[in-house]
This record gives structure tokens, C-alpha cells and sequence, in this order.
């Protein structure tokens, strides 16, 4: 969602629901199922669509009583982790309440930038990247920003 509509968000609690790039992930899988191949040649501009639009918005995630980002392990016996990103208020409402059962601390929303997610990138070796609205869209994007 936009900084902008989240401040409103926080003020008169409206335009908690708009996203572009939620959108955009939206076209990108009813192509992907439509052509049967993520590698088609018509997806490239929702694919660039994606990439542009991702560093323009705030995201929301969650962090335990210490602060710490959620981290979702990739296998059982690795340190390497993704975090659960969400797109707006909606999405967060839904996803971290299902987060939230797998874990036995009380978790806080926490506002997260593109900038932020280069930073934990560039400071964590385990950090492999995140997902996108892991209960609905369930979009994956690598540490830097890729998919």
C-alpha cells in the first residue's frame, strides 16, 4: 500500500485495502494459469509491472515481543528463512491471525519498507527473502527483490 494510505488509514481508518502490486500479482497469476507457463513472452510486462511498482509501497510483517521479524524456515534443518510480507491492512488482518497460531508469542504488526528488506538482506546470510500475502496470493520474491 502507499504511505500515504496508510496515514490515512491510521487516521480515519479508509484505503486500507489498496495495493497496486497486489494487484498486479493478481494479473500475473491468472495469466500464469491461463498460458500454463510463467515463462511466456506476454507476462513479461506484469512482470515489470511488479518489479516497479514493489519498491514504491510500505508493506506490513510481523515481529515477536523482542522485535524480531517472523522468520519462516525454508526446511527444518536450515537457518536459511523467509518473512511473511503482507500488502495492506486486509491481507495483514487475515494472515498474521493464521501466523499467529503457529507461533506461541504475542506478535505486532510492523510497518516495512523495500529499504528495509535490502538492509536485512544485506546484514543476514540466512535471510533468503520473502513471501507476499503467504495465505492468499502466496508470492515469492528473493533477497533482492526478485522472483
Amino acid at each position: 500500500m502507499k504511505l500515504e494510505d496508510y496515514r490515512d488509514y491510521q487516521e480515519k481508518n479508509v484505503k486500507a485495502s489498496k495495493s497496486q502490486l497486489k494487484e498486479y500479482i493478481q494479473i500475473y497469476a491468472d495469466m500464469a494459469k491461463k498460458l500454463k507457463s510463467e515463462d511466456a513472452m506476454e507476462l513479461e510486462p506484469v512482470k515489470r509491472n511488479i518489479r516497479q511498482t514493489y519498491p514504491t509501497e510500505i508493506y506490513f510483517t510481523l515481529v515477536d515481543e523482542g522485535g524480531e521479524y517472523v522468520k519462516l524456515t525454508i526446511t527444518d534443518a536450515s537457518k536459511e528463512y523467509i518473512i511473511p510480507i503482507f500488502t495492506d491492512m486486509r491481507e495483514y488482518a487475515v494472515g498474521s491471525a493464521k501466523i499467529s497460531t503457529l507461533f506461541l508469542d504475542k506478535l505486532d504488526l510492523k510497518v516495512i519498507t523495500p529499504e528495509d528488506i535490502d538492509d536485512l538482506a544485506k546484514s543476514d546470510e540466512y535471510f533468503e527473502g520473502f513471501v507476499v500475502n503467504p495465505h492468499s496470493q502466496n508470492f515469492n520474491f528473493d533477497r533482492n527483490g526478485d522472483f
